[in-house]
């Protein structure tokens, strides 16, 4: 299909309310938004979409994303991968490689960029990894990275840091390039202890296994890093209360600190994992109900400016091995928009919903053009009926992992259309030929000298 001139009649998602309006497209670009009825004065648009009886919303933006290529393609790929964000109402991904080839040069970016412009369907960002490695290349990788990515503590194919030293020079390297550290906050040293002290650990003691304080310990000394170097940090995928408000605090004193969470902490806890078993392992360990509420509390308020998914996916029999040969990760790519509205249901402000994937998580990395129904923004949007609800079927997902860790869920929230820079992506459930995804435009970096 021709790229769009307009989307008229739907009731369109704005300043944190719906209202009708017509949405005028120019290019690949919103043009104006305006009320009903206002464009056709000027001639009727080569090409219109009716969004009667839709809410109009932006598309949608995960910060974390790991779609495993190059390297690990049986898990998942670009291609199943960007199908999987569209078809959650996503339309841009930051994406981090925890798989080797790791991103330690200018020369390993461009290749990786260079690959993923090839195969996605979604706008895309790449964080390079914050390695021993890389040091010396952090400069040259700036102008084309949102952030850089640190494992503080070890996951799935990363190691963690015990050597603080080593740690003040990444903090300081980060901040002299100008652009953020994205951090995996748990304690190595205490990870190790409690992963011997539990050699016949189930998925039921995960939360044990990597216990609360883990993470704590770890966000504490991250921010203490940053506020001696004067570094940018976000800590991602945060599974605790208690991190959240070290966050919170952190903020309260100046740093710049900010913070997500993933959908899974928002709504599931450690006693899923008698239900699930692997299938509920992951890193950071999904923690308490207390845990799970309190990170509500922080996302309502604005504390965690951004829900990324971690989309982390790994084929069901690998899943289905024992407790510690099984990997942790869970896909969730497929669901963002539903998985939002379900915490909606449960009580989360809408607008804080929206903000937390779309213009709030941009703002976390300077993306720009991304995020708002607003002239001057890529013509990303979403068309959905917020009142339809559908089961979750993990096999009908276009991802590759093929299960859920919300299999049966009943949600609301499943997009209908989506636009990508003006151009149909998905509709009815069904892809369309369209461009392939472009590098998302972030601001300049910002050194400190």
């Amino acid at each position: 299909m021709a790229a769009l001139r307009a989307v008229v009649g739907g009731r369109v998602y704005r300043d944190g309310r719906f209202e009708l309006a017509d949405i005028l497209i120019r290019g690949d670009q919103i043009s104006a938004v305006a009320p009903p009825g206002v464009f056709a004065v000027a001639g009727a648009p080569a090409e219109v979409l009716d969004a009667s009886g839709f809410c109009v919303l932006p598309g949608l933006l995960d910060v974390h994303v790991h779609f495993r290529e190059p390297g690990l393609e049986r898990k998942e790929g670009w291609i199943t991968g960007s199908q999987g964000a569209l078809h959650g109402g996503v339309t841009s991904v930051l994406e981090i490689q925890n798989n080797p080839p790791l991103t330690v040069s200018r020369a390993r970016l461009d290749e990786r960029m260079a690959l993923v412009a090839s195969k996605s369907f979604v706008d895309f960002g790449l964080y390079p990894n914050l390695v021993a490695e890389s040091l010396d290349a952090l400069p040259s990788m700036a102008p084309l990275v949102p952030a850089y990515k640190l494992f503080m503590g070890g996951s799935t194919g990363m190691g963690g840091i015990t050597d603080y030293g080593l740690l003040r020079d990444f903090f300081a390297a980060a901040a002299s390039a100008g652009r953020p550290i994205v951090v995996h906050a748990e304690e190595e040293s205490i990870l190790r202890r409690d992963m011997a002290a539990r050699p016949h650990a189930t998925a039921r003691d995960h939360h044990l296994v990597r216990a609360s304080v883990a993470e704590t310990v770890s966000i504490a000394a991250a921010i203490e890093l940053a506020a001696a170097t004067g570094a940018s940090v976000h800590i991602f995928h945060i599974s605790t209360g208690r991190g959240a408000d070290l966050v919170a605090q952190a903020q309260a004193n100046g740093l710049d600190v900010t913070g997500s969470t993933a959908p899974h902490y928002m709504l599931l806890t450690h006693e899923d994992a008698e239900r699930l078993g692997n299938f509920h392992k992951v890193n950071p360990s999904i923690k308490t109900a207390k845990d799970r509420d309190r990170i509500c509390e922080r996302v309502a308020d604005g504390t965690l400016a951004a829900v990324g998914t971690d989309h982390a996916p790994h084929p069901i029999f690998e899943k289905s091995a024992g407790y510690h040969e099984a990997p942790s990760g869970l896909p969730s790519v497929d669901l963002v928009l539903p998985l939002m509205m379900e915490m909606v249901r449960r009580g989360l402000p809408l607008e804080r919903a929206i903000r937390s994937v779309s213009v709030g998580a941009a703002e976390c990395f300077r993306v720009e053009g991304k995020g708002e129904l607003a002239p001057g923004y890529d013509a990303d949007l979403v068309l959905v009926n917020l009142d339809e609800e559908r089961q979750v079927r993990g096999a009908d997902l276009p991802s590759k992992s093929k299960w859920s860790p919300y299999e049966g869920w009943k949600l609301r929230g499943f997009p209908s259309i989506v636009v990508r820079r003006g151009s149909i992506a998905l509709e009815s459930g069904r892809f369309r030929e369209l461009p392939l995804g472009m590098p998302l435009r972030i601001a300049p970096p910002a050194p400190i000298r």
